[in-house]
């Protein structure tokens, strides 16, 4: 449930007086004058970055008000320290984790305090919330442009700091914090999954529905509260039932047992002699990687989306932070841990009292939400740029050898979703069929829509035109659908058989991203092909529109002037034409990290045949030419807290 609580006029006046009796400062000093702009005279700014766990290695910039920018990097426990001298007030200061596996924390310093001395301004998912509930749409990072930021107010920022203090009074009652005076903002840390930070462990800051943030506590993530200029005081999220370190032991037991290379069933008593993952009873193979890339890997606290109840246990379902031995982030893993009868007494006189369980699928399937935006350079009425939003249903052959076909059913679907092979090359993943189907399809039945992106919302961006979906395709919703009526971490059962039509078994399906309408790409910081490549590869015209074995892919990800769009982690080329046969297709994906060739712009090279593995699935195959009747798509793909990312730029010849 999404509730949108109006801030009454007398629910500010009620918060300001608070604020003012409590001598809380909203960040800087405790004058309650409105700060307007002024000119700095403190020598900086420093604080915590930190979303439960610090981010150490963050890119931290500072904005005033006149757009002037100044950038240093979070050092060990997520702490940061700014020089300001000669900026204008008021700042916003943006935060991005090294590996782009969240969204960009932001907070607002209304004023410094008088004097010379540093001024506090940590930046955590704390921050974040009032950074949005400063904004009409609910997006901190409209706060980076100076028009909006020089409007901020210290009063502003005292009303949206004791409004979230009075929605969080359970969990920071809980934690030893009384809700009057705290300040998210100015008041310094320790990044130890206790007091404050404790707090910052608990909630959930995430993407809403249309756009914008939302909050929520992990002990109920269903009751979730819009974040914007009207949220109110009429919610007090859950404390959730455990402390917010309860998982600690975890992360050393698993790097202990990945430096030896048994992030399995023998990884006792971190890792459940019951486990499973994705078929598998090893972490690594669970999540499609080898186990030789988590060797001398360093886990970090695990991180509590969402404590829920399965037949009788007590469970959460968490993600996992991983530093690979290179000292690269290797990413998130998203599993569930259970509550053990009887805690286990460690080496040390720890008690752990939860271990890893797995999802207990016996299939390698993965389902989360996406969102894309189409942009179409071609003139063809039909090719409408749009937003559209909905789930990544991802069924990777080679890990379900003798799986044929899938159904899929659940929240936001109102008849099953089929999947089965595509009519393609360079691309493992099982297809969404292209037309309803009603029964398991049977070998050599295959799709040509060559996706795995279910559409339940879209939206055009044309002014003067509509955008109508294809009518009666297995993957377009019959009709766009409203995401807020579907559940966070909402549960799809996977039915999959075999290519004679038999029942092979089932799997439930946690999706770990928001819901979202194709409205939130509105919101989306979006990165952007680069023009010469675009013209020289996805027109006709172009220098590049004969056949290619390998193409040269570049494109910006700046928003603002700021790096902030998500990082591009995958790009794939998708080139159909015909033949006698009938149509064809050839993929192909980068390999490995793009190359930052200065600063906000990308490059990599995807060669035709390669598949998302990495793996070569054809020999001499080239993308087609872009001549009549064949087309061309350029993606630029990347996930952030549980939700894919699809920036994809097409010719349709």
């Amino acid at each position: 449930m999404y509730r949108s609580s109006v801030r009454t006029a007398l629910a500010a006046a009620a918060a300001l007086a608070f604020f003012q009796l409590s001598g809380c400062s909203g960040g800087g000093s405790s004058s309650t004058a409105s700060s307007g702009t002024q000119t700095v005279t403190a020598s900086s700014v420093s604080g915590t970055v930190a979303s439960g766990s610090p981010l150490v290695g963050a890119n931290v910039t500072l904005i005033d008000a006149t757009g002037a920018k100044v950038s240093t990097t979070s050092g060990a426990q997520g702490a940061y320290t700014i020089a300001v001298k000669g900026l204008t007030a008021p700042f916003v200061i943006v935060a991005t984790d090294a590996a782009g596996l969240s969204t960009p924390l932001v907070s607002v310093l209304a004023r410094l305090p008088n004097g010379t001395g540093p001024a506090v301004a940590n930046v955590t998912t704390l921050t974040t919330a009032i950074a949005a509930m400063l904004t009409a749409s609910g997006n901190p990072i409209d706060l980076t442009a100076s028009t909006a930021l020089a409007q901020v107010t210290l009063q502003q920022v005292q009303i949206a700091t004791i409004t979230l203090d009075t929605i969080l009074t359970n969990l920071l009652a809980q934690n030893g914090i009384q809700a009057a005076g705290f300040d998210p903002i100015g008041t310094a840390f320790t990044p130890n999954h206790t007091g404050a930070d404790a707090v910052i462990d608990s909630v959930l800051v995430a993407s809403a529905p249309s756009g914008g943030l939302s909050l929520a506590s992990n002990a109920a993530p269903g009751t979730t509260l819009l974040l914007n200029k009207q949220t109110g005081l009429s919610t007090m999220l859950a404390a959730p039932p455990a402390a917010a370190n309860y998982l600690e032991p975890l992360a050393t037991l698993l790097t202990a047992c990945a430096a030896s290379g048994t992030l399995n069933t023998s990884c006792s008593p971190a890792i459940d002699a019951a486990f499973v993952e994705n078929g598998s009873n090893d972490l690594a193979t669970g999540h499609n990687l080898p186990d030789a890339v988590f060797t001398g890997a360093v886990f970090g606290s695990p991180k509590t989306l969402a404590f829920l109840t399965r037949n009788g246990k007590q469970m959460a379902f968490v993600e996992l932070p991983v530093t690979l031995a290179s000292g690269n982030i290797g990413g998130v893993l998203y599993t569930f841990v259970q509550q053990l009868a009887t805690p286990v007494t460690l080496a040390n006189g720890t008690q752990l009292g939860w271990d890893l369980i797995g999802n207990q699928s016996q299939f390698a399937v993965s389902i989360n939400s996406q969102i894309a935006r189409r942009t179409f350079l071609d003139t063809r009425l039909a090719d409408v740029n749009h937003y559209e939003s909905g789930l990544t249903i991802s069924i990777p052959s080679a890990l379900n050898p003798t799986v044929y076909s899938a159904s899929v059913t659940g929240p936001g679907l109102a008849a099953p979703v089929w999947l089965m092979p595509r009519n393609a090359v360079g691309n493992s993943l099982l297809g969404i069929s292209d037309t309803p189907l009603s029964a398991a399809p049977v070998s050599p039945a295959v799709t040509n829509s060559n996706t795995s992106l279910y559409r339940w919302s879209w939206q055009s961006l044309s002014s003067t035109a509509s955008f109508a979906p294809p009518a009666s395709t297995g993957y377009y919703a019959p009709q766009s659908i409203d995401a807020s009526t579907v559940p966070p971490f909402a549960t799809y059962t996977v039915t999959l058989y075999d290519k004679n039509g038999a029942l092979l078994g089932q799997s439930s399906v946690v999706n770990p991203g928001s819901p979202l309408n194709a409205t939130a790409g509105g919101t989306v910081a979006w990165p952007s092909l680069l023009p010469d490549f675009a013209t020289q590869f996805l027109t006709p015209d172009g220098s590049l529109a004969g056949s290619q074995y390998a193409m040269s892919v570049t494109w910006s990800s700046l928003v603002n002037g700021q790096n902030l769009a998500y990082p591009v982690t995958s790009v794939q080329i998708q080139t159909t034409g015909m033949a006698a046969a009938g149509p064809f297709e050839v993929d192909g994906f980068s390999v490995g990290l793009p190359n930052n060739t200065t600063f906000g712009q990308y490059q990599t090279t995807v060669s035709a045949g390669i598949n998302s593995l990495g793996v070569q699935t054809c020999v001499n195959c080239q993308f087609t030419p872009l001549l009549t009747g064949n087309s061309r798509l350029v993606q630029l793909s990347g996930a952030q807290s549980g939700i894919s990312y699809y920036d994809i730029t097409r010719y349709n010849d």
